[in-house]
């Protein structure tokens, strides 16, 4: 049953090896939700580190709401898990998906190099099942690390193209954290993107994805988003989930803005 997945992906990869704004533009329809700010939305998370990693979904909760609008952001997250184990542990549990506006999809990152049949399928199976619900599905286009560039190097396509391919062979919506990585690595090398093992997102990273995360769902710029957000624990203790540098804040906004500009 995995086979054809191979065949669509090696088709759609053959008009898609090079990773630029270009490649997005099919996305655009699937991303013009009208915010209602009298109505809460919900997401739903699914994923593994890269999703829980410096509270990614409260930062992301924090900013959507930063502009009057009403967003809960859940998360399904178990460290090293792909959206196999996921839609096990769905079917087994009941995630709910039915009951969210949005669901981010974001499996292992090794498996849209190693493992492509299975990255599809389950993606396809997931989109498949939000869309039922009238759910839109949004595909977390993940970062190459080191070990990752080393791979995709020998490679037609790197892991940024081929999660954009997944997205639009599905009529979801193409998330490009990684390629807003690439234009970071490119142009502003000073900025540090990776925990002390050359994989995990930084604090910084964490913003920036919170940044194209938020702009991709509204439609909206992250310029002049507040660089710090903070809430209440369980005890009515204030605890931050992020602090960004007063000098990095505004470059990370403006890749971000530069990198989905073209979706608004």
């Amino acid at each position: 049953m995995e086979v054809p997945f191979r065949i669509l992906i090696t088709k759609l990869l053959l008009l898609t090896t090079t990773v630029g704004l270009s490649s997005f533009n099919n996305v655009i329809k699937y991303n013009q939700n009208v915010i209602d700010s009298s109505k809460t939305q919900k997401v739903l998370m699914i994923g593994n580190s890269f999703t829980f990693y410096w509270n990614l979904p409260q930062v992301i909760e924090c900013m959507l709401n930063a502009q009057n609008t009403s967003f809960e952001v859940d998360q399904k997250t178990i460290g090293g898990s792909n959206l196999g184990k996921h839609w096990w542990l769905n079917s087994e549990k009941d995630y709910s998906i039915n009951s969210y506006d949005y669901l981010v999809l974001n499996d292992h990152s090794t498996n849209p190099l190693e493992k492509i049949d299975s990255c599809a399928k389950y993606i396809k199976l997931f989109t498949e099942l939000a869309k039922k619900s009238n759910t839109t599905p949004l595909v977390y286009g993940t970062w190459e690390y080191p070990y990752l560039k080393d791979i995709s190097k020998n490679k037609k396509s790197n892991t940024m193209s081929i999660l954009d391919s997944l997205a639009k062979i599905n009529n979801a919506v193409y998330i490009p954290v990684g390629n807003a990585f690439n234009y970071i690595e490119n142009n502003y090398p000073n900025i540090n993107l990776y925990m002390d093992d050359n994989k995990h997102p930084s604090p910084n990273a964490t913003y920036l994805a919170s940044c194209v995360f938020y702009s991709m769902i509204t439609g909206k710029s992250s310029i002049g988003m507040p660089r710090r957000f903070n809430a209440k624990n369980s005890d009515g203790k204030k605890i931050y989930y992020i602090i960004t540098e007063r000098n990095t804040a505004p470059i990370i906004q403006k890749v971000a803005d530069i990198i989905t500009k073209d979706f608004r």
